[in-house]
């Protein structure tokens, strides 16, 4: 193991050198492709408290980033509800979620990055804890169907991160075993799961509303512009 710390950069490298190969790059959605979490945040709120929750924008911060079945756990078991998970969980207006999304940009530097794996014949997926419907949505609003290979929604598995099932799904349909990928996320339950898919993970803290614990990432990263290609392929 070794461990550099660039502080022109912004980059932290842990890697371990055991002769692995990057063959495929997995990335998450939601503050990694898009900063969506300051949209989400409101709309949770607003939603849990037409049930009376007064849950605050805080302490959804404190809880960490959850997929959608999570969150409505959560709020039913803090807040003791007794409705159905299913009447809690489409009461989220997703399509408010994504009519906001106008005016946001992809984060910056992550379309050139995904540019630069397809030049490098480097696989992609997207594995996001979203609904289809919203995952769609981004492909479609930031033109960023051609730019993964295979995509992954928290729909198409039965436990969310951090079980690691979304992350293992994601290399089986590009065919890359685990070991061969990198996972890109912001969220410590993202990270756990890349760890126990075998996975090596690249935590992203460029956005400074989002504190989540990356440590133990094999890399920590502030600005995809910070990401080469090249460059991550003599560390493997």
């Amino acid at each position: 193991m070794y461990k550099i710390c660039d502080t022109r950069s912004a980059l932290t490298w842990s890697i371990n050198r055991g002769g692995s190969v990057i063959k495929a790059i997995i990335f998450d959605m939601d503050g990694v492709i898009i900063d969506s979490h300051l949209v989400a945040y409101q709309l949770l709120c607003e939603a849990a408290n037409k049930f009376g929750c007064n849950l605050t924008i805080e302490e959804i911060k404190k809880w960490g980033s959850l997929s959608s079945r999570q969150f409505w756990a959560r709020v039913k078991e803090e807040y003791h509800l007794p409705h159905d998970i299913s009447v809690l969980i489409n009461s989220y207006d997703q399509d408010r979620e994504i009519e906001l999304y106008i005016g946001i940009e992809p984060i910056r530097g992550v379309k050139d990055f995904l540019h630069e794996l397809k030049i490098n014949q480097i696989k992609t997926a997207l594995a996001t804890s979203a609904s289809k419907k919203r995952m769609n949505a981004v492909l479609e609003f930031f033109q960023l169907h051609s730019l993964f290979d295979e995509v992954v929604c928290d729909e198409e598995v039965l436990t969310s991160k951090p079980d690691p099932q979304i992350f293992l799904l994601a290399s089986e349909k590009i065919s890359v075993e685990p070991a061969e990928c990198v996972v890109i996320e912001d969220s410590e339950n993202g990270k756990i799961a890349a760890k126990k898919a075998g996975m090596k993970c690249f935590g992203f803290k460029g956005l400074p509303h989002v504190q989540e614990n990356m440590e133990e990432s094999d890399l920590i990263f502030f600005d995809f512009d910070d990401l080469r290609v090249e460059e991550l392929k003599k560390l493997f």
